[in-house]
């Protein structure tokens, strides 16, 4: 056993040793010998800069190779350039050398004056080792090929001076927040315009700008003009964060092509109003979903950190099952952000409110948002008042910002957090994986501790231990038994060590980081239980409050629980960076291949192992007190389930939360959820439609598996059996690529309704709002419509994947993506998917 960091150390080193607060965004790029940080004081943002110093680590091989082997060339080279080299330790703490780390990065190259990180990488081309060498098209394992280890300019000062950003910050609303979101006539900006732009910030700021104008010139000129009142808004506000929902693929591509089209540009609207213009990268970068990707290119504005709340929202869903949909009225709804009186409107009338003026045309409730046009038949109700749909519209837009400034506050406060502790900037901490979240921790703590970093490992799979088959079929009376953390905690418990790290540090960190969680969950839970007590005395005493009496008494119990719910939501927002820790910490161990060059897959197979005998212990434990062990199968809420309404005989596609009627849920004394309520539906099942007796919900803490190929997505628990194409079990860890599932083989037809109206413009618009996430599956009257409407709708699915670059049907809701599999079934009429290409 080595031995163990002290926690003052930990806590030090990820709160980075530069004492430096209200850093809120730092610049370096390639070609730079200086670095600007950007630090808020008050309203004001201050530029201040400082010299950079890149360095990197490098192997033996290359180094012996440097000026062909010619010493006293290298020599010279570096007294001439002011770069100089440190060896690193590659022994454990007995003095026996590692070969993963005598085969590593064991040299540190670094610079000892100012300068860009471009010019240091020339002084390893002159020596005949470039640092990203070019590789041969047979070369396909990229880390065989690396010699050097290296991080973003950015990430080496940061690693270097210890700086973090957000030092003295507490919360993320702390930041100043602009949030926009455009309307527009339509989904093309080459036949649409823009109607309005709403932007806000969090600190008060709010403002339309619409377009106005009887001409097309004069509609030309309004919007170009409205354009660059927003980008004199972004100016005036001088916000640490931009943010709109889908604006990466949306909101920003339509203002570069309508600024096209209106003869200018957006890097020319802004190249003389800011440091540097705003642009959109031509290079796409990553978004880290899980176990799985997806790229888009990124809108750059220098000092300003610019983000999709979008994007947090997917990386939510990946690692939340019961997320069904990313669209921004279903988050709202989940998260429970929505606005009391939120106003909806339909895409395909937006532009046509937007330009009714008339003062009694509309009816709207403010307290419900709910509004309607008036007529005849549908006079002004009680609790209406008179209005315009152009105020309608506005509403609409204020409702959209406002709901998607909370959602970024709720789904991107985890990453706010975690960038504090990591030496990145805050856009990487909202799009990385895992596993760089450890590579930057590790590189730091190598860096400060004079360590090799290893070589990287080839990745394989490993075995992880076998569960035995349980019983299997309808149980009364189950209880559900788990253990809490039960990987982390193996790996601390029975020192699940790699040779690698000679000083223990991961260990330490993951002790420390699940410690430092169970510490504010305790917190949290305390503060929780004084809230409730304080709102239970109100509950018991409210006679004693009716009519005023009482009122400073009232008050004082009211604050003491604003402040305990108070504290329960800070404590409950500094347990999230520590979970995100350690839960990523086995990921990283055994990802291998050129991600993580601490991984250690053997750690990995060992900690699964000892996880499986656990789960065994746990079981004959039980089972020698007369428990019966089973097999529970569950499905994640968003598995689509296909229905069968009785009454008209028409198909629908919903996920299986939707099945559960809350109002009638019964929960039992060990707190399971059952729903005995009759659905005026069918579910479909291997054998045809049937009734649904009931559905049973719970919770789970069990690793979930995605199970995929070009007809379906399901994330089922790591031991759900499903059936392959011969109705026999499988379990979902043994499906390979050639793997057949079983599907329904039977027609699933319901009745075929005619849409009136139906034309083109129409089905652009759906496809559109399902591609965009909009709305969140198609809708029920296409899936019953007529072959020839449904080809219309596909047509434009196709059409839309083909315009957008990184547009892909792999962002759907599965609920979604299995409505349009059931239409390309049935009319034999497929997609063009810019992931899959079917």
């Amino acid at each position: 056993m080595k031995s163990e960091i002290s926690k003052e150390s930990i806590k030090e080193f990820l709160d980075g040793k530069n004492p430096m607060e209200h850093v809120v965004n730092i610049e370096c790029g390639y070609q730079d010998s200086e670095v600007s940080l950007i630090v808020r004081n008050g309203d004001k943002r201050i530029l201040m800069t400082d010299d950079f110093k890149p360095f990197c680590w490098v192997k033996y091989n290359a180094c012996i190779r440097m000026y062909k082997g010619d010493k006293q060339k290298l020599k010279w080279a570096l007294n001439k350039t002011g770069i100089r080299i440190k060896a690193l330790r590659v022994t454990d703490d007995k003095g026996k050398g590692v070969e993963r780390l005598e085969n590593g990065f064991r040299y540190l190259f670094y610079s000892t004056k100012k300068m860009s990180y471009s010019e240091f990488m020339k002084f390893f081309e002159y020596a005949g080792t470039p640092i990203y060498p070019k590789q041969n098209k047979s070369q396909t394992d990229n880390y065989d090929l690396r010699e050097f280890f290296t991080v973003s300019p950015i990430e080496q000062y940061m690693i270097s001076t210890g700086i973090r950003l957000f030092k003295g910050y507490e919360n993320y609303n702390d930041l100043k927040r602009l949030i926009f979101d455009l309307e527009t006539q339509g989904l093309d900006p080459h036949r649409h315009r823009i109607d309005l732009n709403g932007v806000r910030t969090n600190k008060g700021f709010e403002k339309i700008i619409a377009v106005e104008g009887e001409t097309e010139e004069e509609k030309n000129a309004s919007e170009l003009q409205s354009i660059r009142e927003f980008i004199r808004c972004i100016y005036q506000e001088q916000p640490d964060v931009i943010l709109g929902y889908n604006s990466e693929n949306f909101d920003w591509n339509f203002i570069i092509e309508r600024l096209h089209i209106l003869g200018s540009s957006l890097e020319a609207e802004t190249k003389n109003i800011f440091a540097q213009p705003i642009y959109k990268k031509n290079k796409e970068t990553v978004l880290k979903l899980g176990g799985e990707v997806e790229y888009y290119r990124p809108t750059v504005m220098w000092g300003t950190t610019m983000l999709d709340a979008l994007h947090a929202v997917r990386r939510a869903q990946a690692i939340d099952s019961n997320m069904k949909s990313a669209n921004l009225k279903e988050v709202t709804k989940y998260a429970k952000l929505n606005k009391r009186n939120r106003v909806y409107i339909p895409g395909d009338k937006i532009s046509t409110l937007w330009k009714e003026y008339d003062e009694k045309e509309y009816a709207f409730n403010n307290e419900n948002g709910k509004w309607y046009k008036i007529n005849d038949e549908n006079p002004l109700k009680e609790g209406f008042k008179y209005s315009t749909g152009h105020y309608i519209v506005e509403r609409y837009n204020l409702d959209d910002i406002w709901e998607t400034d909370k959602v970024d506050l709720r789904f991107n406060e985890s990453n706010f957090l975690l960038c504090k502790l990591i030496p990145t900037t805050f856009q990487r901490a909202c799009t990385m994986g895992t596993a760089g979240i450890w590579k930057l921790i590790m590189a730091a703590w190598s860096f400060e501790n004079d360590l090799t970093v290893p070589d990287y490992t080839p990745s394989r799979r490993f075995v992880g231990g076998l569960s035995r088959l349980l019983k299997v079929g309808y149980i009364e009376d189950v209880v559900k038994l788990d253990y809490n953390s039960l990987y982390p905690s193996i790996m601390i418990t029975w020192h699940v060590q790699t040779d690698l790290d000679v000083m223990n540090a991961m260990l330490s960190f993951l002790e420390f980081i699940l410690t430092e969680r169970e510490k504010f969950k305790g917190l949290k839970k305390d503060a929780g239980k004084k809230a409730d007590k304080i709102a239970n005395e109100i509950q018991d005493r409210k006679e004693e409050f009716k009519d005023g009496k009482n009122k400073d008494e009232l008050i004082r119990l009211q604050n003491d629980k604003q402040h305990w719910d108070s504290e329960k939501n800070a404590n409950d927002k500094k347990q999230l960076p520590f979970k995100i820790f350690g839960n990523s910490f086995f990921g990283s161990y055994g990802c291998g291949g050129g991600i993580f060059p601490w991984s250690d897959i053997n750690c990995a197979e060992k900690t699964t192992c000892i996880g499986r005998q656990s789960l065994r212990l746990m079981i004959g434990w039980f089972s020698a007190r007369q428990y019966s062990p089973i097999v529970g199968d569950s499905t994640t809420g968003d598995t689509p389930l296909f229905i069968k309404y009785k009454k008209d005989g028409l198909i629908d596609i919903k996920p299986i939360s939707e099945i559960i009627n809350e109002t009638n849920v019964k929960v039992d004394a060990l707190g399971r959820e059952y729903d005995y309520s009759e659905k005026p539906y069918l579910a479909l099942s291997r054998n045809g439609w049937k009734e649904i007796e009931y559905t049973y919900r719970h919770k789970t803490e069990k690793d979930i598996i995605t199970v995929k190929d070009k007809n379906m997505i399901i994330d089922v628990t790591e031991d759900h059996s499903l059936f392959d194409s011969d109705r026999k079990e499988i379990a979902s860890k043994d499906i390979k690529e050639d793997t057949k599932l079983e599907y329904y083989e039977g027609e699933i037809k319901g009745k075929t309704i005619s849409i009136p109206n139906n034309d083109e413009y129409k089905m652009d618009s759906l496809a559109f709002s399902l591609l965009f996430s909009k709305i969140d599956r198609v809708p029920k009257e296409l899936l019953n419509s007529s072959n020839e409407d449904s080809i219309m709708f596909l047509r434009h699915i196709s059409r839309w994947l083909w315009l957008v670059p990184n547009l892909s049907l792999s962002s759907l809701s599965k609920t979604a993506m299995a409505g349009l599999r059931f239409l390309e079934k049935k009319t034999n009429h497929y997609t063009i998917d810019n992931s899959f290409r079917i």
